[in-house]
């Protein structure tokens, strides 16, 4: 299952960061028949694959059988991400669903419908390997009802991130616009953070067991006997649940919800045909186990501390990166276009961040997780002693799939053993507790050493001043290649101001209005420059006066009225100066940000001070 959700956000992370082209850009008919060439050829490649693996199955016993399906399995669901990755980037996949009525609005249903197109693919992939396989490794029959088992299964593993996109479509429309700008700050992108971890706690548990078709547990003796275990340790539940598998080798149980009020206990019909009753009662002691030890909310610190960790770094990687040369000469080649490089350059990251994260990290603590949960069954005399049991059968039902190395779970083997070493010596067990423990501590101190400089670069605005830096390296290429340009003049000035070099921008501003004396743009840029400026060498107030005149005789628009306001103002004339920023309120359009107009009519109501007025 971990492996699966690794995939799946793989397959959002590339769709969401997808390159977004300009409409005019973009053929519909070309894409729409680029995407159904992949396809087809993707669907003859898993054809292939599964016939290929199927003919040379028959020289292999039905042990070794699992174990190369299984590898199949692995290696075509990696070839439908990268097969969906070039969908997405080479075919423009997600301009082709934003040309949809309504859906190319909603970033929650475009997200469903781009998603949909990938489990296609996925569908082709389980429709193939159970036509391959089913007669020799139990699948669930007919081969429509493996596939559906497969999607319910998929689907609500990603149904939490769909039902956050659809909110936050919902929220987009209905909120005020003040509001909707709170959102989009670094506070409100925390905020729907945490909104989707309360879906992911809350709200997941109860649709999961919906999706997946699962059912009461009957009344028995057994369902009687997995009740005393959760009152004897003290675990609260919502319901014990059957989970039926959509592959007969499924012999398994699970706990899923992190509080008791959204917790399910699921065991598989497999899993209890398989066993009898005692291993059964150790196989659920270790899953109780789990909520013991508290694991369920150690997951979601993991995810917390993770998505802290890309905020503070992320972004500042990615506009380092748009700095370095090799970037921008990749950029300028023209050998791809801008957006799917940009896009490439924010996604490849994270991927690669992602890979490290769940396989090193998340893997560490999920593997001894695993093995603290086999521990559990120490406190009930003989129970040990039946899990140990139930491993050598569950073993004997997985073949060599049960002794394969497991990024997230140690093999069935050395569970055994590590299992029959705490018997015989309760010391291994104290061991592994205080070994969790120190793990826990050292990752959440190393977190906060690491956060603490990222903190402080988030404070500086660094990620900023990257991007500043990365647009005035492009632009003075640019203004090399094409000297004597006034709009490249002034593009150049007016980011030097944003990027706070203030000499830069009053050379670059001069060089433009020497181009084009009647731009409109370089006399108020240059005037807003001569206004403000923090060094009193570049600051001149007369000047400034004449060029923001010329400048709204020109063009009135409001952010240059209210620039001739500013020079009003330092000139002394308050009046003049109200009444030229209550005329730019009025011209300001509706869904522009009216703060700093309304700061300057606050701040025009008194006198300059004595040491910048004329």
């Amino acid at each position: 299952m971990y492996q699966t959700i690794i995939f799946y956000l793989i397959v959002i992370l590339i769709y969401t960061a997808r390159p977004d082209r300009p409409p005019e850009l973009v053929d519909p008919l070309t894409s729409l028949l680029l995407i159904g060439a992949i396809f087809l050829a993707f669907s003859w490649f898993v054809r292939h694959r599964c016939r290929k693996l199927a003919r040379a199955a028959a020289f292999h016993d039905d042990g070794r059988l699992p174990l190369l399906y299984d590898r199949l399995q692995f290696q075509l669901q990696i070839a439908a991400i990268v097969v969906f990755a070039g969908m997405v980037y080479g075919a423009d996949l997600g301009a082709l669903v934003g040309y949809l009525p309504l859906i190319g609005r909603s970033e929650g249903l475009n997200s469903l419908v781009g998603l949909t197109v990938f489990f296609l693919l996925e569908i082709r992939v389980w429709a193939e390997l159970h036509k391959a396989f089913a007669g020799r490794i139990v699948l669930l029959h007919p081969r429509s009802a493996f596939i559906r088992s497969r999607l319910r299964f998929a689907i609500g593993l990603i149904a939490p991130w769909l039902v956050i996109l659809v909110l936050a479509d919902v929220a987009g429309a209905l909120l005020p616009a003040r509001l909707e700008r709170l959102l989009s700050q670094p506070l409100g992108e925390g905020l729907v953070f945490l909104a989707f971890l309360l879906v992911l706690v809350v709200a997941a548990p109860p649709l999961l067991v919906h999706l997946w078709r699962c059912r009461r547990m009957p009344d028995s003796p057994l369902r009687s006997a997995i009740e005393k275990l959760c009152r004897h340790q003290k675990v609260g539940y919502r319901e014990i649940m059957l989970w039926t598998p959509f592959e007969g080798r499924m012999a398994t149980a699970a706990v899923i919800g992190a509080f008791p009020f959204t917790r399910y206990l699921l065991l598989t019909p497999d899993l209890l045909r398989l066993l009898d009753g005692d291993e059964v009662i150790a196989v659920m002691s270790h899953e109780l186990g789990h909520v013991r030890y508290r694991h369920l909310l150690y997951f979601l610190l993991f995810f917390f501390t993770f998505f802290i960790f890309n905020y503070l770094y992320y972004d500042l990687a990615v506009a380092w990166l748009l700095t370095t040369g090799p970037a921008i000469r990749l950029l300028e080649s023209g050998g791809s276009t801008p957006e799917v490089f940009l896009s490439l350059l924010e996604t490849v990251p994270l991927l690669l961040l992602y890979l490290v994260f769940f396989r090193f990290v998340f893997g560490f603590f999920l593997r001894n997780f695993e093995r603290q949960a086999d521990l559990a069954c120490l406190e009930l005399p003989g129970l040990a002693w039946r899990l140990v049991s139930a491993f050598e059968k569950l073993g004997w039902l997985l073949g060599a799939v049960g002794e394969k190395p497991n990024w997230h779970h140690y093999n069935i083997p050395q569970r055994i053993n590590f299992l029959k070493a705490a018997i015989n010596n309760p010391e291994v067990a104290r061991r592994h507790h205080r070994r969790i423990k120190q793990a826990i501590l050292a990752y959440l101190l190393i977190f906060a050493l690491i956060s603490i400089p990222g903190i402080g670069w988030q404070r500086s605005g660094l990620a900023e001043k990257l991007h500043c830096r990365y647009l005035c390296q492009r632009l003075e290429r640019l203004a090399r290649e094409k000297p004597d340009t006034a709009a490249i003049e002034l593009a150049l000035g007016s980011l030097y101001i944003e990027c706070g070099n203030e000499e830069k921008a009053y050379r670059h501003l001069n060089r433009a209005l020497d181009l084009d004396p009647a731009n409109p743009e370089t006399l108020n840029n240059l005037a807003w420059l001569l206004l403000t400026a923090e060094k009193a060498s570049l600051r001149d107030y007369p000047r400034a006066l004449k060029l923001a005149e010329k400048a709204a005789a020109l063009s009135p628009r409001p952010h240059i009225l209210d620039t001739l306001a500013e020079a009003r103002w330092r000139s002394g004339d308050c009046k003049a100066a109200i009444e030229l920023e209550r005329r730019a309120l009025e011209k300001l359009p509706a869904d522009e940000k009216r703060e700093h107009y309304l700061e300057q009519l606050e701040k025009f109501a008194s006198p300059p001070p004595a040491e910048i007025g004329i």
